[in-house]
């Protein structure tokens, strides 16, 4: 079983795609938690080669801190994994600040927060939604938000 992140670099975060085994998958969790990065999407699937099952592996996108990098590629070499890195468009950058800035201000708040006092496109919060960053409902016709419970 192998361990792969790649990196797609930005100004403060990194977006990380791991795929590897599911075994010591919860201590990747945990660092991610720890330092401060969100898992964007996790896909889980089976590894097969003509009718015979080989293993089962997990896919998941999120974004660290820069600074964790390196805590981060010890973490992977730990668990026998490997990193790679990739170049990100500016687009991509802004993509990734901006979740982290909606992020970290609705992680400071206990309750559901107003659109407008968010400050940010509404096209991004609906990406959050359907990422299931965010929950959002309607209450008297404004849009609120708030981070995702966990299930």
């Amino acid at each position: 079983m192998y361990y792969r992140l790649i990196y797609i670099e930005c100004n403060m975060y990194s977006l990380v795609v791991f795929t590897g085994g599911p075994h010591n998958f919860h201590e990747l969790e945990e660092f991610i938690e720890d330092a401060g990065g969100i898992i964007i999407q996790r896909d889980t699937f089976s590894v097969h080669r003509g009718q015979y099952f080989l293993r089962n592996e997990v896919r998941v996108l999120c974004i660290i801190p820069r600074c964790d990098e390196d805590s981060l590629t010890e973490t992977a070499r730990r668990i026998k994994g490997e990193v790679e890195g990739l170049d990100a468009d500016d687009e991509t950058r802004e993509m990734i600040e901006s979740i982290m800035d909606v992020y970290d201000q609705l992680a400071g708040e206990a309750s559901w927060t107003a659109e407008d006092e968010i400050g940010v496109d509404g096209g991004l919060l609906h990406e959050m939604v359907e990422m299931e960053l965010l929950d959002v409902r309607s209450r008297n016709g404004v849009n609120e938000y708030r981070l995702s419970v966990q299930k």
